[in-house]
């Protein structure tokens, strides 16, 4: 289960709910991790180049080709170091993380340090429209186009941002107190209206919107993301949000998961552990959501998930 710190994000009512939660889960045997040495807590999941890659504290690093059987990888970085965030595109993979840390791999197997020129905790990457965008604390934005030459933007912010999507209007990032960025290009970036104050963990596009997710169970809908709709649901903090085969997936606090063909209707899943999951991807047929632990879940449909 999470720790006091999660308990506190988790907002008022969420620790009785983390109490059920755990003991229902308790009697079903949720909880721990899979049989896939990844015992450390898993901070995001990526599917790019036929794999996925997962990463998370003291420098671990793993691939899978199916998403359920995880190798653990050499990411030569110092495991007092947290990794946060896994990104892919074609021929490449690149992975960001505390003190300014970014790594680059063409086969998810070796990897060889970036220089970021930043020290800053880098929580979040994505490719897009021929770049990489990275972000971070203190409203850090940093660019490349090959994953070895960074170049630093102007985010009009110095909330940390901790999440970045992408859609057909361009990036979004997204962090603290309702803090929205956006770019068409990734180079220049505005300030835009989420029209809340909760943090903001995550953001994706699907079904014809940008949806944003994040503590107490916030979430925003835009179809310009220059101007949100937000409300509180009545849900956990959440952490993550992806979207495939016309379904948004969403990941939360205490196990939490839940799937949305719009957003607005939330069905709850089963997940089978009451560890925190905190990022959630799909690829090759298949669901990935990972979190606290080391915990690894995998669905084909989103609703049936297994460790």
């Amino acid at each position: 289960m999470g720790s006091l710190d999660t308990l506190r994000r988790a907002g008022p009512g969420c620790r009785l709910l983390a109490v059920a939660l755990a003991l229902a889960l308790a009697a079903c045997g949720g909880g721990g991790s899979n049989n896939n040495d990844t015992n450390n807590t898993l901070a995001d999941v990526t599917f790019a180049n036929g794999q996925f890659v997962t990463a998370g504290k003291s420098g671990r690093l793993f691939t899978s080709s199916d998403g359920e059987k995880f190798k653990s990888q050499d990411s030569n970085v110092e495991d007092t170091i947290a990794l946060n965030g896994c990104s892919g595109g074609p021929g490449l993979f690149v992975v960001v993380g505390d003190v300014g840390t970014i790594i680059s791999s063409t086969d998810g197997v070796t990897w060889q340090s970036e220089v970021s020129g930043v020290n800053v905790s880098l929580q979040a990457a994505i490719f897009d429209r021929g770049v990489i965008v990275a972000v971070g604390y203190q409203g850090t934005i940093l660019t490349s186009t090959d994953g070895h030459v960074w170049t630093p933007r102007a985010s009009g912010t110095a909330s940390a941002l901790h999440g970045i999507g992408t859609g057909p209007l361009g990036f979004v990032a997204v962090g603290d107190d309702g803090t929205v960025v956006t770019s068409a290009d990734g180079l220049t970036w505005e300030v835009a209206v989420s029209n809340t104050q909760e943090t903001l963990y995550g953001v994706t596009f699907g079904a014809g919107v940008y949806v944003f997710v994040g503590a107490n169970g916030v979430v925003g809908r835009a179809t310009d993301p220059h101007l949100w709709a937000s409300a509180r649901q009545a849900l956990p903090t959440l952490q993550d949000i992806a979207f495939a085969n016309e379904e948004f997936v969403v990941v939360a606090l205490f196990g939490s998961l839940y799937t949305t063909p719009d957003a607005v209707t939330f069905t709850t899943q089963v997940s089978s552990t009451q560890n925190d999951l905190r990022a959630v991807a799909f690829g090759n047929g298949h669901w990935v959501a990972v979190g606290v632990d080391g915990v690894v879940r995998k669905s084909t449909d989103a609703i049936t998930w297994q460790n």
